[in-house]
């Protein structure tokens, strides 16, 4: 069966595939059927079976020598139109709708199918075009992707600095019970936080959060393998780097 839905978007169940290889290139892993299997929490079988649909539909190539996966130009072009949607359907539920993150996360996968791009456009437009999903992940626009920080790993950060919270990796957006207690706690991109502590012999950091507002002086201690799935600015970067929804958008939910 064909792995092209009409119109010629992919599948549901190709773009998830076509995402998650995206998303492990950005991270800089090498993609082979077993570890997209392991991230995909489903059997070798099935990843070999629709790998071999997408080769057969020109939207992945598979190395002769190294058998790892490579998006085509084709491939890459349509997992970019998968995040946009993904990344705008998180805004849209989130800081309009009033989702929590984990919930919005699970929502999005799939309204990021059901929007045509005359929809997605209107919307990005309502959201004033965010440069970035909610957890502070590029927003690719007509095969260009904005340039952001790099940014260092949050559990590299030293005893005593403060940092700013840059964003939360799509490794970390795939565990729904660190969505929400990253948000509980106000560890979201834009954030600043003193490193109270690290303690790696126990694995955990503990930070405070500065320039808050009600939330200044609140702590939060995470996991140093969590913490490693974010990303952080040293100091305190500037607040332009960070989307905020115009004010226009919300007050045309309250309508």
């Amino acid at each position: 069966m064909s792995q092209t839905a009409h119109g010629g978007e992919p599948t549901e169940a190709a773009a998830e595939y076509l995402m998650t290889i995206r998303y492990m290139h950005g991270e800089g892993q090498p993609v082979i059927a077993a570890r997209l299997a392991e991230r995909l929490g489903v059997s070798a079988a099935t990843v070999s079976e629709m790998v071999t649909r997408l080769v057969r539909e020109g939207l992945v190539d598979v190395d002769g020598d190294t058998r790892q996966l490579q998006l085509t130009d084709d491939g890459r072009e349509a997992a970019e139109r998968t995040f946009r949607r993904h990344a705008l359907s998180e805004w849209l539920l989130t800081e309009v709708i009033g989702l929590g993150w984990a919930e919005a996360d699970e929502e999005a996968h799939h309204l990021q199918h059901a929007f045509s791009d005359r929809v997605t456009d209107k919307i990005d437009e309502l959201l004033g075009e965010p440069p970035t999903c909610p957890h502070g992940n590029p927003i690719p626009r007509n095969g260009k992707t904005p340039e952001r920080p790099a940014g260092l790993r949050l559990s590299d950060a030293a005893a005593g600095s403060d940092v700013t919270i840059l964003r939360v990796t799509e490794e970390a957006e795939e565990d729904a019970r660190l969505l929400t207690f990253l948000q509980e706690n106000g560890v979201r991109p834009g954030h600043v936080f003193e490193v109270v502590e690290v303690a790696e012999h126990i694995g955990t950091m503990t930070l405070r959060r500065v320039a808050g507002g009600a939330d200044d002086g609140h702590e939060v201690t995470i996991g140093l393998v969590a913490a490693a799935k974010l990303r952080m600015l040293e100091g305190r970067a500037d607040q332009g780097l960070f989307h905020r929804v115009p004010e226009r958008a919300r007050l045309a939910a309250t309508r």
